[in-house]
């Protein structure tokens, strides 16, 4: 037998996954990327730790086992379509969440609300919370809406969102990525290139993600002294060839897009023009490139590690409710400049 009465200890991990016991630790507690352990490193680990049936610790297992089953976990989606495949977004996420709920001996049951007349999966029908039967639930979706989160936390159901949210009156807890940061780390990146005239092609609904995204470019471009360019905040379908020929002529030579949707039309637009990228301009997608128009220099969200990461903090709510810990968590994002970025032709 492993350990003390047979319980598998995180060095039993370490020795199965041929990794050390504090790089256990890190991917166990959600931690890998802000701890820089690689993608293929926290997979292994994973591993081990299902093959070993490994279960949080000792203190935790005690709770689980007084109340006589593990503990069920829901997690709930705004979007209009829970994702099947692993092409979709939102997929990896799920994931990451799976992943994270067997480390810590957890079931999960998957919530398909119907939707409303804006194709909302909503979470309250009436005053009925249709999470109720979980202990807690991880939530996530593009198109949070704000009066479900509130009465959640005002009914005190424990939840965890993954990104960045907030509702004011509350204090929610949350996982999210690092998108201003992030943003700032790619300007600092394109003006190292040579690059001094910057647009932006932001979604027409803002949230705090794109907020967040466009709060660290315009940082960015006060802090090397730059003009900070008007954001175009748009639908797709809106996006028409005089908003990229009004953007050359003002000398712009990279162009950051927040989204894929908009990043298609943005291609077909500069293809209708005879320009290529990028040597006539160059293209950040600020999200990762998932179906978008060929490849592109873009950002890349750990969505894996956010899904794991709002595990473990679920978890670490319903056993401590009360503990001083971190409730809101940024994640950093990594990036690449390839292959869409250039020089500027006049550096």
């Amino acid at each position: 037998m492993n350990g003390e009465r047979g319980m598998i200890r995180q060095s039993d991990i370490a020795r199965e996954a041929g990794v050390s016991q504090s790089t256990v630790s890190q991917v166990l507690r959600g931690a890998g990327d802000l701890s820089r352990i690689s993608v293929e490193t926290q997979r292994r680990v994973l591993s081990a730790a299902k093959r070993l049936r490994y279960t949080t610790s000792p203190q935790q297992r005690t709770a689980v086992e007084k109340r006589h089953a593990p503990p069920l976990l829901g997690v709930h989606t705004f979007e209009p379509i829970f994702p099947t495949s692993a092409g979709d977004y939102y997929f990896e996420f799920l994931q990451g969440i799976e992943e994270q709920a067997g480390v810590e001996g957890c079931n999960l049951v998957l919530f398909t609300a119907a939707r409303d007349e804006a194709g909302v999966r909503r979470i309250y029908r009436g005053d009925v919370n249709g999470l109720g039967q979980a202990a807690g639930s991880v939530i996530l979706g593009h198109r949070a809406h704000q009066d479900d989160l509130a009465r959640l936390a005002s009914d005190a159901h424990p939840f965890v969102y993954i990104g960045h949210r907030e509702v004011p009156g509350f204090e929610i807890s949350y996982v999210g990525g690092d998108y201003r940061s992030a943003t700032g780390r790619i300007v600092d990146d394109l003006v190292a290139l040579g690059h001094r005239t910057f647009a932006y092609l932001g979604e027409a609904v803002r949230y705090e993600p794109q907020a967040d995204r466009w709060d660290g470019f315009s940082a960015a471009l006060d802090r090397f002294g730059l003009t900070v360019p008007v954001p175009a905040y748009t639908q797709p379908d809106e996006l028409a060839t005089q908003w990229l020929d009004s953007a050359l002529a003002a000398g712009t030579t990279a162009v950051l897009v927040e989204s894929v949707s908009l990043l298609r039309v943005l291609h077909a637009i500069i293809g209708l023009r005879g320009l290529s990228v990028p040597d006539d301009v160059s293209i950040v997608l600020l999200v990762d490139d998932t179906g978008g128009p060929g490849a592109w220099a873009s950002m890349h969200v750990p969505r894996n590690a956010m899904g794991r990461r709002a595990v473990r903090l679920l978890t670490t709510l319903l056993a401590d409710p009360a503990g001083d810990y971190e409730r809101q968590i940024l994640l950093p994002c990594a990036h690449t400049l390839e292959p869409s970025v250039a020089p500027p032709r006049h550096s």
